[in-house]
């Protein structure tokens, strides 16, 4: 995850490649729309990092807590304190800036990833009730 934070991920670097896909892909798309995409983008890939990141923690540390509460509470802090030391990693990097809203960002994919689980768990529990 810290190699996502590099320069080698910086807005510049990531925009030869999707603006070309985008021009390509849709023609008449206005130079405005492809930066707004772009950004789009990019901050869906915050989402997608960290959904994944709090799906493999959750599933590495529930067999290890007795309340599957608790095992979530951990894995959002786990999830939050990466975001900060992916953040802190960025604002050492020189063509990168760290940004608290990427931290939400963050936090929110982690936040659904954990969501889905709690949606999943209550449906599999329902349908194997012993009623």
């Amino acid at each position: 995850m810290f190699f996502f934070s590099t320069d080698a991920f910086s807005s510049s670097e990531t925009s030869r490649f999707i603006v070309p896909f985008l021009t390509f892909f849709f023609p008449a798309i206005s130079p405005p729309t492809i930066d707004f995409c772009h950004v789009a983008i990019r901050k869906l890939a915050h989402i997608t990092e960290y959904f994944i990141l709090a799906m493999l923690v959750y599933r590495s540390i529930k067999y290890n807590q007795q309340y599957l509460v608790s095992a979530k509470m951990i894995a959002v802090a786990f999830v939050l304190l990466a975001a900060l030391a992916d953040e802190f990693h960025q604002s050492l990097t020189i063509s990168r800036t760290a940004s608290i809203v990427d931290v939400g960002y963050d936090c929110l994919g982690g936040v659904w990833a954990l969501w889905l689980f709690t949606v999943y768990e209550g449906r599999r529990v329902r349908s194997h009730s012993v009623l």
